[in-house]
């Protein structure tokens, strides 16, 4: 392995020493597992503690998601309800925004309405409630972004409208 997309850590904790070199992931999975080995309580805060996964969110949104100069764009999902197609948008757009590929993680209601292929007005219509549930949050532009609560619930979709796809 060369060293472009290699990482180096070098971690001291009271008498515990750690040096590891290689993968991203790898190294950083090694450091997660010799973190919660001498601090264990760590491990209790991880399991109560929902933080997304952007790389595990990117690879779910495969297939559903693609990202274009112009934002997300919902390549599947036609069955999907009103609603869910605005979070799958959103989250398409934070995710983008995350990953640097989108100039913003937030959408217009005329955005939605062209990702989602819903009239404008369903959109409007659907946005109080998704605000009043905590799963969308109104930004001061005027334009939605979805919360980490919403970006919990859609993750829940996804995997469900895999599931069923792979199965039929």
């Amino acid at each position: 392995m060369d060293d472009v997309g290699k990482l180096r850590v070098h971690l001291e904790f009271g008498d515990a020493k750690l040096d590891l070199e290689g993968d991203v992931n790898e190294v950083f999975k090694a450091l997660t597992r010799f973190i919660t080995k001498i601090y264990p309580d760590l491990e209790v805060v991880r399991n109560l503690t929902y933080t997304p996964d952007l790389v595990e969110l990117s690879e779910e949104l495969s297939g559903i998601i693609e990202l274009t100069p112009e934002g997300p764009i919902l390549i599947s999902g036609e069955q999907l309800s009103a609603r869910n197609k605005i979070c799958l948008a959103l989250v398409g757009a934070e995710v983008g925004s995350r990953l640097g590929k989108l100039a913003k993680g937030t959408l217009s209601s005329r955005e939605l309405s062209r990702v989602t292929g819903k009239a404008i007005k369903t959109v409007m219509n659907e946005m109080p409630r998704l605000v009043a549930e905590g799963l969308v949050k109104r930004t001061s532009k005027g334009e939605y972004m979805i919360t980490t609560l919403g970006i919990k619930r859609t993750e829940d979709l996804i995997r469900e409208y895999k599931a069923k796809i792979e199965s039929s």
